[in-house]
């Protein structure tokens, strides 16, 4: 079966519940393998943070929109996330040393990390004071 939903959501870590939520679903109705799905969750819980903490930094919480569509079948789960704040361009950085970044007591900064590391694409691409447009992708045979 295939699943197609859409959802907009405001700058506001309030509604990061409700995109977990479209994601569990997206697997369930989707028949993704579920074993992916806590990955996936964290997957795309880290892009939504980060455009709400980074790319909506210095507006107010609830004044931006970040827009999600979902489309899964059995043998792949994509997410494109779109939104109209400060453009990041995730291709530009470079992989994490984890041992490194863990003896250095830094907590936060995994995110690009992680999204790489769980998705099979991350394909970002963005038009200047426009939009940015983050597609992530899991294919269920890997």
């Amino acid at each position: 079966m295939k699943f197609h939903q859409h959802l907009t959501i405001s700058n506001d870590h309030a509604y990061l519940s409700q995109v977990r939520d479209l994601v569990s679903r997206g697997v369930t109705v989707g028949d993704f393998p579920s074993h992916f799905l806590n990955r996936l969750q964290i997957a795309v819980d880290e892009a939504v943070t980060n455009i709400i903490e980074h790319g909506y930094a210095g507006h107010a919480r609830g004044s931006a929109r970040i827009e999600i569509t979902v489309d899964v079948d059995s043998e792949r789960f994509r997410i494109q996330i779109v939104d109209t704040g400060m453009s990041f361009d995730p291709n530009q950085m470079t992989d994490v040393d984890i041992q490194s970044h863990v003896a250095a007591g830094k907590a936060g900064g995994l995110g690009v990390f992680l999204m790489r590391k769980i998705m099979d694409q991350v394909d970002y691409q963005y038009q200047s004071g426009k939009m940015n447009q983050l597609t992530l992708v899991k294919l269920s045979g890997k």
